[in-house]
């Protein structure tokens, strides 16, 4: 069954498509400095917007915020 998006506030939690998001993920290696050390990107394909991450903690700490954020418009 599709519901039109503007209903599907409307509806409780159990029937509403479920959220997605989706990125372009890049990682690289920068070897400028030793040991070398690896840089992350995220693209949201939608909006083209960036963002960029001088380590896999940082990359990780962002998702981590933006899945919480999720989750909490999510409650009624």
């Amino acid at each position: 069954m599709n519901v039109p998006l503007s209903e599907s506030a409307e509806q409780p939690l159990s029937l509403r498509p479920p959220q997605y998001h989706s990125y372009l993920l890049r990682f690289w290696e920068e070897r400028g400095q030793q040991p070398s050390v690896w840089r992350f990107s995220l693209e949201d394909p939608q909006t083209d917007q960036r963002y960029g991450f001088a380590s896999l903690e940082a990359l990780m700490h962002w998702l981590r915020a933006a899945l919480n954020e999720t989750q909490q418009t999510e409650r009624p």
